[in-house]
């Protein structure tokens, strides 16, 4: 029991020895770094460049077999228009058939006719978007259901490369202020964290539009004159938190 008495309190010497030990950094801080906090914010508008736009073929008839061939007809007049207008990212989103049915408390549903349904999007830009719209609807298309003005995925990234560099250079810059202010400078910098969806709005003049058809007297789309459009821009917001060293 005497021995393991002496071993503990060799072990401990140590420890207690440490524990009593003056800091460094209050003997002598100048040797020490003292942490630096700072973040900034770098904020831009971009145009919008760029008009997504989701359209709809609706049409309906006692025959599948016609509803199948009317939907398909206005499909196929419908791409070859949208081609010839060179719009990007052209794709038919969703097709679809399906039987209205009269529902009846005394007798057997019945079948009294078909639905056909095709959805198609595409891009353009906010120049040729007016025509485009106009074109549409004498081409097939019987409702521009959405419309979204917005900058490039490319304008996008790009802005915000430029913004995280600004952000960046701004916080540091603080941080130097700061050091200086204290009577030290900064040494290095221990982390920096970056916020990429700070911020990110659009202005009323670039939100999703809805358009429908006016229907004439003959059941087909109604000529309309052109539609004024304003692609506004969009705005965007870096946030970086920094942490710099800073020593006297």
């Amino acid at each position: 029991m005497t021995h393991r008495l002496v071993l503990a309190s060799i072990l401990l010497l140590p420890t207690l020895a440490a524990a009593q030990a003056a800091d460094p950094c209050a003997q002598t801080p100048q040797t020490c770094a003292t942490l630096i906090n700072t973040h900034a914010t770098a904020r831009t508008r971009i145009p919008n460049t760029a008009v997504d736009v989701a359209l709809s073929i609706v049409f309906n008839d006692k025959d599948l077999p016609t509803v199948q061939r009317t939907v398909g007809a206005k499909s196929e007049a419908l791409l070859k228009y949208l081609r010839s207008q060179n719009v990007q990212r052209l794709i038919t989103t969703n097709v679809s058939f399906k039987p209205e049915i009269k529902y009846e408390k005394s007798a057997p549903n019945k079948t009294v006719g078909y639905n056909g349904i095709l959805r198609i999007s595409f891009r353009t830009t906010p120049d040729k978007a007016p025509d485009v719209l106009t074109g549409v609807l004498s081409n097939g298309a019987t409702s521009i259901d959405n419309t979204t003005f917005i900058p490039t995925e490319e304008e996008i990234a790009a802005a915000r490369r430029q913004l995280s560099a600004d952000a960046t250079k701004t916080a540091m810059a603080l941080a130097d202020s700061i050091a200086t202010a204290a009577g030290m400078h900064v040494i290095s910098i221990r982390q920096i964290n970056v916020d990429t969806d700070s911020d990110e709005s659009r202005d009323n003049s670039a939100r999703s539009n809805n358009y429908s058809v006016i229907m004439g007297a003959g059941g087909g789309p109604q000529p309309t004159p052109d539609t004024e459009t304003a692609s506004g821009d969009r705005s965007l917001a870096i946030t970086v938190d920094l942490v710099a060293a800073a020593a006297h």
